[in-house]
């Protein structure tokens, strides 16, 4: 490996003072076609670091351009040429000591992205698979320009940092990392996207890998450490952990918090404090501690806090009195945050909807992912689950109605899930903790359901109970009638059954429009849908299911019932249940004259219409009367009307849907014409009376 060299050529300079290291990079030293790690001492490429190159320059370098530049004419350009990600793999060391696991660092990239980009921060001094390498960090850009922020190897607890990145044009990339601290925090042009704390919280180098697709150009690029010298005494709070919304019959409160010694001496007696809305501090003695450096103190307050009344209180704490001392650093001594006191509360049920198919690859090894987290939390959040018409040529049980949601959220890929209208990520991402946080966002509505399945009919009732005043006129109620567990619709990924599947919305995607929720003031809503015709499995999602005319639902005393309140403009989902099942009624049949129908009552002598239909035998199209006289039906299929031939009196037709209600009576004399345009496309049974005989025929509408 190179030594660290202090250079001062055009504007690429290190910087040594008072232990703290400063490098900058503009590529304006270097000549146009240059490979970069082999001109300048202060960058590495992936194989040099792990070994010496067999060749000069390293496979893995990169040339300067003068194609696009931020200062002055070069810059660094890094490209997936070949599709297959790479070979160009350079690093740039922070200086000497590495890793560095205290102090301050901080690293400034200027990117030109044209299709998309990839860079990474190296834990460890040497680079490769575990345990040689270990990722701190990874930031891509997509070609959409979002950018995700992560943790490298070890996964961020809260899930990833997302948020837009302008493409085709120089945009800042920062990294402020206190890792005395570990606060890592992501700026883009100096705005600040997000903060997190890293399980693995240390920095070696800055890796730039054009991983697939990747297309972009390097500027302007700097970094300084600066080491972490402890003063003699330096406490600082960095968490405040009582509950952010509290109820006010519940006072009194006690006030929660961590502090850490930065300090080098070891802490045994200090003051706790907070106070409330700047008022004087609440003062709490402790002794026989043995705070040493970077030790952590939890502590509940000896005296606790009751809010006159509901409102927002921004509560402060800090440590004092350290030994007797004052604490020589006071720029970081406090830590507030804001408490909101509610008169109620409710409990909230995060509603997590999917996007996936059974012909996403990826779709499998996330629903195992989330599904594991699922059943680990049952009845802290409700799931459903829209299959997708991609990839290609999609899930059999896609439906019309799935495919609005997805545009809704603008949703291009999967698998895909939205948690509560705002969480907008891999399914796979789904972690423990960021459930944990979603349960803990405060809600003010106490929503409750119940419902009963008769036949093929879902009834829903809905009630609304409001604990503040909700001012939207946007707000929705949205039901979703899933089946728990579906296993026909088995395609490419590898699945074998599929849970939560969204069968029907009611009344539709765009859900019951409510008006404001005034607190006190309950609100009720009944909804009922009753699937039609007959139960179809189409071949992928390029035909799908038509509501009108067929369902796709495999056992309908799997059905459940998801219930949620959601504001369309914003999307934020403010509350969401599954309903209660009171009673289910099963589809049954009872063959009367040759005719199958459904009781209604679960009494019928077949659990099915195809058990019903081969013990009660339609007659076959063409039968004679008197032994001479035959019916005819013509056409059938019938589009828009058909009529009956050969009767010699006048007769009454009633013609029954598949679940054996009447939609059509009528007296009929020989060949009048019937109009069937009315009817959906289906199986229809067609019932001819005379005065002493009855005959029966099947009708196919098209």
């Amino acid at each position: 490996m190179k030594a660290f060299i202090i250079v001062s050529i055009s504007l690429i300079f290190s910087v040594i003072s008072f232990a703290q290291i400063t490098f900058c990079d503009d590529f304006e030293s270097y000549q146009i076609g240059d490979y970069l790690a082999q001109t300048s001492a202060d960058w590495e490429t992936w194989a040099s670091i792990m070994a010496p190159c067999p060749t000069n320059p390293c496979a893995d370098d990169a040339m300067i351009s003068d194609i696009q530049s931020l200062s002055g004419s070069n810059s660094l350009y890094l490209t997936d040429a070949a599709g297959l990600g790479g070979p160009q793999d350079l690093l740039l060391p922070f200086g000497t000591g590495y890793p560095h696991v205290t102090g301050d660092l901080e690293v400034v990239v200027n990117l030109f992205v044209t299709s998309s980009a990839y860079m990474n921060i190296q834990a460890l001094p040497t680079v490769g698979a575990a345990p040689l390498g270990l990722w701190a960090l990874n930031m891509t850009i997509d070609p959409t320009g979002t950018i995700t922020v992560d943790g490298g190897s070890t996964p961020l607890p809260a899930g990833p940092i997302i948020s837009s990145f302008p493409l085709n044009q120089w945009t800042e990339f920062k990294l402020n990392i206190d890792l005395t601290q570990n606060i890592w925090e992501v700026f883009i042009n100096n705005q600040s996207i997000g903060s997190f704390s890293n399980g693995t919280n240390q920095a070696s180098s800055l890796n730039l890998y054009p991983s697939v697709g990747n297309d972009f150009y390097v500027d302007d690029i700097c970094y300084t450490y600066t080491p972490f010298t402890p003063l003699a005494y330096d406490m600082t709070a960095i968490n405040l952990n009582t509950n952010s919304n509290l109820v006010l019959s519940s006072a009194p409160f006690t006030i929660s918090g961590e502090i850490v010694n930065l300090g080098s001496n070891i802490i045994s007696t200090l003051d706790i404090n907070y106070s409330v809305n700047g008022g004087p501090p609440f003062i709490d003695n402790l002794s026989g501690l043995n705070l040493g450096l970077f030790d952590t103190l939890s502590f509940n307050h000896s005296m606790p806090w009751t809010p006159s009344t509901t409102g927002s209180y921004v509560v402060e704490i800090w440590a004092s009195n350290l030994d007797g001392n004052i604490d020589l650093n006071s720029t970081n001594d406090t830590f507030s945050d804001t408490i909101y006191i509610w008169n109620n509360i409710a409990v909230r049920t995060p509603l997590i909807e999917t996007f996936t198919s059974s012909t996403c690859g990826p779709c499998a090894p996330a629903n195992v992912t989330a599904e594991a987290l699922f059943s680990q939390n049952l009845g802290r959040f409700t799931s459903i689950k829209y299959q997708a018409d991609f990839p290609m040529p999609g899930d059999p049980y896609y439906t019309l109605e799935g495919g609005n949601r997805r545009s809704y959220y603008a949703v291009s890929s999967v698998p895909r899930m939205e948690i509560d209208g705002g969480w907008d990520q891999n399914g796979g991402n789904i972690t423990q903790q960021i459930l944990d946080d979603h349960i803990n966002e405060v809600s003010f509505i106490n929503l409750s359901a119940n419902y009963l399945i008769t036949s093929k009919t879902v009834d829903v009732d809905i009630t609304i109970d409001p604990f503040e005043n909700i001012q939207s006129n946007n707000l929705v109620v949205h039901v979703a009638v899933v089946e728990e567990t579906t296993y026909n619709n088995i395609k490419t990924n590898g699945e074998t059954q599929f849970e939560h599947v969204v069968k029907k919305m009611l009344p539709n995607d765009n859900g019951t429009s409510i008006s404001s929720l005034t607190a006190g003031q309950q609100n009720t809503l009944s909804l009922s849908y009753t699937f039609n015709g007959n139960y179809r499995l189409p071949a992928d999602a390029t035909n799908p299911i038509n509501h009108a005319i067929e369902h796709s639902v495999e056992d309908f005393s799997n059905l459940m019932a998801v219930v949620w309140v959601q504001d369309v403009l914003t999307k934020e989902v403010h509350q969401s249940t599954y309903a209660t099942l009171s009673s289910v009624t099963p589809i049954s049949f009872n063959c009367i004259s040759n005719i199958c129908v459904d009781p209604l009552d679960g009494s019928g002598t077949y659990s099915s219409l195809i058990e019903c239909d081969t013990a009660c035998p339609l007659p076959s199209v063409v039968s004679e009367l008197n032994n001479r006289d035959k019916i005819s039906i013509y056409p059938n299929p019938a589009d828009d009307n058909f009529f009956v031939s050969n009767l010699k009196e006048n007769t009454i037709i009633k013609i029954f849907d598949i679940n054996g209600r009447i939609v059509l009576e009528t007296n009929y004399s020989d060949k009048k014409l019937i109009n069937t345009s009315f009817l959906f496309p289906g199986i229809y049974q067609i019932r001819i009376e005379g005065a002493d005989w009855i005959e029966t025929r099947k009708l196919i509408k098209e």
